[in-house]
């Protein structure tokens, strides 16, 4: 750690500012944190601004969505700069376990941050005590402001409020401006997407199942509310799950479990749906409705859950060594299928995970688009394991020439760790003497305050050591 070097010492300055939002104010609020830096950049002519990071309409719950942040976080490790200045502790992270984190890491590297308006510095000697009761209190605030918004939003929710951004096939979103400069949105009925709509309705209501609607919708060239032709299976079953085609908003399908991380998740149950009747004109009856879940609930087999509570999340890992090392030619993985043959014996095959969600190219050619479909087949795992035996096999005949390539590529590996051990070493070193001449420039400064040492002299000592310290900055830095 260095010593924090007094004020006349030249310095390399950085100014960190953020805004939570994108909102017209918030901007023109982060334009007057900017400004608000100068007088204290005038006072100190020493300091040298090289660079200023922005975050704009991100929160600071979480320092890694901020990607401004990050990216001072890595100069810093660079010794790019050896101060930040920032407006208080809210602005630079409203996480307790961050803001201590990351100005800890910055100390390491010999970087200060100060915090202006709450008159933090870093390297002071109760800087890191005062910083933890401000960052606990930025949290609070950030924990209290989460709970003012949720709810604030359960009351648009009971009133019908639409959220969401994204197109609804079968309805076109019209917004609108209120006279108290609030946005509201409306949605009406599309014909044309809406009798797309009322087709897979009627089509599941007959028996027919979701592949099948799929190439019912591709032949008769039915769009997608984005105005595609591909369908896909799973699009097909979110419009026979979601109640909004029979005039319901159904809320919490998502939720946020931690303020601070802001990462939303599926709920499965863990928090309880919240179900209004909305202001828009329903495509089918609650009862059309209903029916369809029925049929739904009745096809689908409860999948194997070793683990109690909420359903498991996340994938599944690949069981072979084929099915993570495989990439089609149209640059898609594979999917592992059990392939049964009745003139040979059961086994793996792969297909390309295109061709698994669009259809195999065979398939389509009953009078279905070909255009963007994956030609390659599926693959047998023992026809992969009978070219990879005759590709080793060469490989195998030369052993030696084999192992002397390996042990050429350990030792070059090894050479590299141990060149960079050395540098770290050499960094650490400079590093404690950049922080004894600091120490050594205080106790001078120290001495002059009190007395006991001349003008004279004092400015002969400061001369000698100015030069040192601007030294070791620039070997540090060419060691990066």
């Amino acid at each position: 750690m260095i010593p924090y070097p007094m004020e006349y010492l030249k310095r390399k300055i950085v100014i960190y500012a953020r805004v939570s939002t994108e909102h017209e104010a918030q901007i023109s609020a982060l334009e007057n944190q900017l400004d608000w830096y100068k007088p204290l950049l005038d006072l100190h002519p020493e300091w040298t601004l090289v660079e200023r990071y922005i975050d704009e309409g991100i929160t600071g719950t979480s320092a890694e969505k901020r990607p401004e942040f990050m990216r001072m976080m890595e100069d810093a490790k660079k010794h790019r700069f050896d101060m930040i200045l920032t407006r208080e502790v809210s602005r630079f992270a409203r996480n307790t376990v961050d803001t201590l984190q990351y100005t800890r890491m910055l100390k390491e590297h010999g970087v200060e941050v100060y915090f202006i308006n709450d008159g933090i510095k870093t390297f002071d000697g109760d800087g890191e005590l005062r910083l933890t009761i401000m960052a606990t209190l930025a949290q609070d605030e950030s924990r209290k402001t989460s709970v003012r918004v949720k709810s604030g939003q359960q009351t648009s929710m009971n009133h019908g409020v639409y959220y969401g951004n994204g197109n609804i096939l079968g309805h076109d979103r019209v917004e609108q401006i209120l006279p108290d400069k609030t946005k509201e949105v409306d949605f009406v009925i599309n014909p044309e997407q809406a009798e797309t709509v009322r087709l897979i309705f009627d089509l599941y209501l007959d028996g027919w199942g979701l592949s099948k609607i799929k190439d019912e919708l591709e032949r008769r060239g039915q769009k997608t509310s984005q105005g595609m032709n591909s369908w896909h299976p799973t699009v097909i079953s979110h419009i026979l799950k979601n109640t909004f085609y029979c005039g319901i908003l159904t809320y919490h399908k998502e939720y946020t479990p931690d303020y601070l991380k802001q990462k939303k998740v599926k709920n499965y149950g863990e928090m309880e749906l919240t179900q209004v009747q909305g202001r828009h004109e329903p495509i089918v009856t609650e009862e059309e409705f209903e029916r369809v879940q029925r049929i739904m609930a009745q096809k689908w087999t409860e999948c194997k859950n070793l683990n109690e509570g909420p359903r498991a999340k996340g994938k599944k890992p690949r069981t072979t060594v084929w099915g993570k090392l495989l990439i089609c030619e149209c640059g898609h993985t594979f999917n592992t299928r059990r392939w049964d043959r009745a003139d040979r014996q059961p086994g793996n095959a792969y297909q390309c995970y295109s061709s698994v969600r669009t259809g195999s190219y065979e398939s389509r050619k009953k009078g279905l688009p070909l255009e963007g479909n994956c030609r390659s087949p599926m693959i047998p795992e023992w026809r992969l394991q009978m070219m990879a035996n005759l590709i080793f096999r060469d490989y195998l005949a030369e052993k030696d020439k084999v192992l002397a390539l390996a042990n050429s590529i350990l030792e070059s590996y090894q050479e590299e760790s141990t060149e960079k051990r050395s540098a770290e070493a050499l960094i650490a070193a400079k590093h404690r003497e950049l922080a004894r001449l600091s120490k050594k420039m205080g106790s001078y400064i120290e001495m002059r305050a009190e007395g006991d040492l001349s003008r004279e002299l004092f400015r002969a000592k400061c001369a000698e050591l100015e030069p040192q310290l601007q030294q070791l900055q620039k070997e540090i830095e060419m060691l990066s």
